[in-house]
């Protein structure tokens, strides 16, 4: 399909999308190495005078909170405000790094013990040990519903100040990459008044929370005098601003407004481009946009459908034309470069004659000469759905909504937001979903399989693959775990209920004035770590 035929489907389903709107771990690891990575950031001179440097920085949902406790929050705390830290992060080798905790090692089928730094304080002076590790990661699993099912911790053992167990519910000896999980973020005791109200958050890092308005979801933070690690930045204060819309981000840049954001609107990459005040950055993460189908339908129980609909999409036309040459096209399923990522898998390259073939071994033909296929005079229609708030996620609908066509296949698309489309994939209430997340949430073999392809709400199961996911969680042999990680991702390519067609891009716009930026795949798609630093 040419380009200029994809942009016409584009244009009118954006008209639809408006109208929408409105209505590796190991078991033993031990080092002493301050966390220290760098990103982006920027400045304006109206704001910054020769004592004070005020990083300002888009972040791209509502923040309703500043407690650990709200994933969105703990996500902007850890990654973007530089307040909270974990006890272990993944470095941009996907190999994980002492944080807080300074080594760790699995004690029995459902212990780890980590040993935790000893010359660390919170920002009010309060100590760093064991018993405020245990106060929060208990009061996390409380208030946090995901959190068990993400590290899947039972209870928290004081050993001593500066060790504490763990006691999972299952055998995992994932437990380690798990605690890079931005809910595993440590705040003190003290960040809550004596009723056990949340005030502010206290945490460990290199910039201190100084206020937070719930009412416009600005978050302020200053640099910390104490801080424990090696930080490299002349940047004083960062001021986090809650801005859930891409052409407000986008424009606030343009405008001085913001010094950094991410996941501007795809459309607006020439124009920062061609900005004297900005400077526009591109880096794959690891981040897929997958397809779902429902496979509680006749229609996808026939694996030649599935794959036939794989063989009518044009990945590299949709990364370099629809995208706008953000993001890539895989391998497999995964990010090529992740350790444990099978890139020796059939990937359906582009075959319309592949797919009309494929359809019609399924008895999907044109026998009314009407240009779309048809079955037992029933024509063959497929709903899309997917969600607004990451770019990508209509511009690749409604590009496959014209693949489609193009093999006879009446396809419609409904964009909405993230909650409503899960609430129609609960339903079933869809043909095919397009969604987004991260592969390394957790950064291990085991995680992204385990929760896209075992647990899901398509109604796709595959016992040997199941099975492969949990021998991946089990082993504490990493060689086993990338081997079976990489068994149980060719089998879910075979498959076919579940694919990438196109890998995620981070986009940054930032001022011209910030210096240092560095992009960590491994961690969020936003993350501006600590030595981000403006001229």
């Amino acid at each position: 399909m040419k380009f200029r035929k994809i942009m016409g489907i584009l244009i009118t389903s954006a008209l639809c999308v408006s109208a929408l709107a409105g209505c590796g771990s190991s078991t033993n690891v031990s080092s002493s190495a301050a966390y220290s990575t760098a990103s982006s950031s920027v400045s304006t001179e109206a704001e910054n005078t020769s004592d004070e440097k005020v990083l300002r920085i888009a972040f791209p949902s509502t923040l309703t909170s500043a407690d650990v406790t709200n994933s969105t929050s703990a996500t902007m705390l850890k990654e973007t405000a530089g307040v909270a830290e974990t006890l272990v992060y993944a470095d941009s080798n996907f190999k994980l790094q002492p944080m807080l905790a300074t080594e760790w090692e699995m004690t029995g089928d459902n212990t780890w013990v980590f040993k935790l730094r000893d010359n660390v304080t919170f920002h009010d002076g309060t100590p760093f040990n064991a018993k405020a590790v245990k106060w929060c990661i208990e009061r996390s699993l409380k208030e946090n519903s995901e959190l068990a099912g993400t590290t899947y911790i039972q209870s928290v053992e004081v050993i001593d100040d500066h060790t504490v167990q763990f006691t999972t519910s299952e055998r995992t000896t994932d437990l380690p990459a798990a605690m890079s999980y931005v809910g595993t973020a440590i705040i003190a005791p003290s960040s809550v008044d004596k009723s056990g109200s949340f005030i502010l958050p206290i945490g460990t890092g290199p910039f201190k929370a100084e206020s937070f308005d719930e009412t416009t979801g600005i978050f302020t933070a200053v640099r910390s005098d104490n801080y424990w690690g090696d930080i490299n930045t002349s940047v004083t204060k960062r001021i986090v601003k809650s801005m859930p819309d891409a052409s407000a981000r986008s424009l606030a840049v343009q405008n001085g407004e913001i010094d950094i954001a991410n996941d501007i609107p795809f459309s607006d990459l020439e124009t920062l481009e061609n900005s004297n005040n900005t400077n526009v950055s591109k880096f794959n993460t690891a981040r897929t946009y997958f397809y779902e189908y429902n496979m509680k339908k006749d229609l996808f129980k026939d694996e030649r459908v599935r794959k036939a609909l794989i063989y009518a999409i044009n990945k590299n036309e949709i990364v370099n034309d629809v995208l706008f040459g953000v993001g890539g096209v895989p391998k497999g399923i995964l990010m090529d470069n992740m350790p444990w990522a099978n890139t020796n898998v059939d990937t359906y390259e582009y075959n319309p004659d592949k797919a009309k073939e494929l359809l019609a071994e399924a008895g999907y033909k044109d026998t009314d000469n009407d240009g779309y296929l048809d079955k037992d005079g029933q024509k063959l229609t497929v709903k899309i759905i997917t969600f607004t708030k990451r770019p990508g996620c209509p511009l690749i609908a409604q590009a496959t909504q014209g693949y489609f066509a193009n093999i006879g296949i009446d396809a419609s698309v409904k964009v909405m937001d993230w909650s409503a489309m899960n609430e129609l994939i609960k339903k079933g209430d869809f043909d095919i979903a397009l969604n987004s997340a991260t592969s390394a949430y957790v950064p291990t073999p085991a995680y992204y399989l385990d929760a896209y392809y075992v647990h899901n709400n398509i109604g796709y199961k595959n016992d040997k693959l199941n099975e492969l996911v949990e021998k991946c969680k089990a082993t504490d042999k990493m060689d086993e775990k990338y081997e079976y990680s990489k068994e149980a991702q060719a089998l879910g390519q075979e498959d076919a209920c579940i694919y990438t067609p196109v890998l995620y891009g981070a986009v940054f716009a930032v001022s011209k004035n910030v210096t240092n930026f560095e992009f960590n795949a491994a961690a969020h798609d936003f993350i501006v770590p600590y030595n981000t630093d403006l001229k």
